[in-house]
């Protein structure tokens, strides 16, 4: 929990708000208050909060028609905001392989879900799907 409570610490301009939220929906931006699904697990919620800063710091209007390009590209341009400020590149790339027998324990380590440490990884161009 102290890493959701610095990071909100660092943008003290929001307020957030824990609730219980429809299957699908794990964060939702409205103008300066995040809201961030209770029911997900604190690394999830984790996720969620980087990228529902992102939007409050990159977003212009109401983005939710994904079949509008603009509101595609402020939701790419949101969730690549939150993955780099969640895990940098040196981070990622500091990582030692021998000391790790699978992504599992990797990502456990840096407080991710390995789905998402995948993501971060292609999203700064690491083409495999392990750190072996």
């Amino acid at each position: 929990m102290e890493n959701i409570d610095k990071l909100m610490s660092d943008y003290p301009q929001f307020s957030y708000k824990y609730e219980s939220m429809p299957k699908g929906i794990d964060g939702i931006n409205i103008g300066n208050e995040i809201i961030i699904n209770s029911k997900i697990s604190k690394e999830e919620q984790l996720q969620w909060l980087y990228e529902e800063i992102g939007h409050a710091m990159t977003s212009e209007g109401d983005i939710t028609d994904y079949g509008d390009r603009n509101n595609m590209r402020q939701e790419h341009e949101a969730r690549i905001w939150g993955m780099k400020h969640h895990i940098s590149f040196d981070r990622l790339a500091d990582i030692p392989a021998d000391e790790y027998e699978n992504d599992y324990e990797a990502a456990r380590d840096l407080g991710v879900q390995v789905d998402y440490l995948h993501t971060v990884g292609f999203m700064y161009g690491f083409r495999y799907k392990t750190i072996d």
